[in-house]
């Protein structure tokens, strides 16, 4: 009878199964490695999309809340963020015991700039008269479109009623000058009123009412170049 083949070596296979398990193993956390960094890859993706879309969407919110407050033709500030404007300035005013204008603007003979050369011109004009007066105050002073063919310009921390009588002197010459068309040139004048707080109105609506009063007060004292 033939003799038994010798067992193999039990340490040689038991190092043997170690090393297929260990290998197994190795397997497994490399396929882990792998998941992990493409989940997190993805995970950086999606974030950085997060971001853009929450940038986006805050762009957009000032866009629109900056939209609510300017006048889309002249780009001035419109009525209601004027009011806002006033409001914060009278409170400013109070608090440093200092002075504020308003100046309340309207455009002599701008109706018939949109008679004889349509709407589209009329608009052109407009857009100029606000481009001069945003041109003409200081950061911390405001201009708006009240409506129509009306401006407001607010003054703030103005010092004495010479300044601003000086100031609205250059403004009407400033508004008087030529506004080019496509084939040709208009004039205008401008009749203004002012009101100064706190001698003439102590709110918005007070400041606004004189000025407009006075800017009807001046009406017969202002001219228009012949054009």
């Amino acid at each position: 009878m033939l003799d038994k083949p010798e067992h193999a070596d039990k340490q040689h296979l038991k190092n043997t199964a170690l090393q297929l398990n260990y290998n197994s193993q190795s397997a497994e956390l490399v396929n882990l490695r792998c998941e992990f960094i493409v989940q997190r890859t993805l995970w950086e993706k999606k974030q950085h999309k997060l971001h853009l879309a929450n940038q986006q969407l805050s762009l957009a919110l000032q866009q629109a809340n900056l939209n609510n407050q300017v006048d889309p033709l002249t780009q001035t500030l419109n009525r209601s963020a004027m009011h806002e404007r006033i409001g914060y300035a009278l409170s400013g005013a109070k608090r440093h015991n200092s002075q504020l204008a308003l100046l309340f603007i309207d455009l002599n003979n701008f109706k018939p700039v949109n008679d004889q050369y349509g709407h589209e011109a009329g608009d052109s004009v407009l857009q100029q008269v606000g481009g001069r007066l945003k041109a003409a105050v200081r950061d911390s002073d405001a201009v708006s479109r009240h409506g129509g063919d009306e401006f407001l310009l607010l003054l703030t921390d103005v010092t004495n009623a010479e300044d601003i009588s000086a100031f609205t002197d250059k403004l009407q010459c400033l508004l008087a000058e030529p506004y080019p068309l496509t084939d040709t040139n208009v004039w205008l004048s401008a009749s203004i009123g002012i009101a100064v707080f706190p001698r003439d109105a102590t709110t918005a609506i007070g400041l606004i009412g004189y000025a407009d009063a006075a800017m009807y007060c001046a009406k017969p004292h202002s001219s228009i170049r012949p054009g």
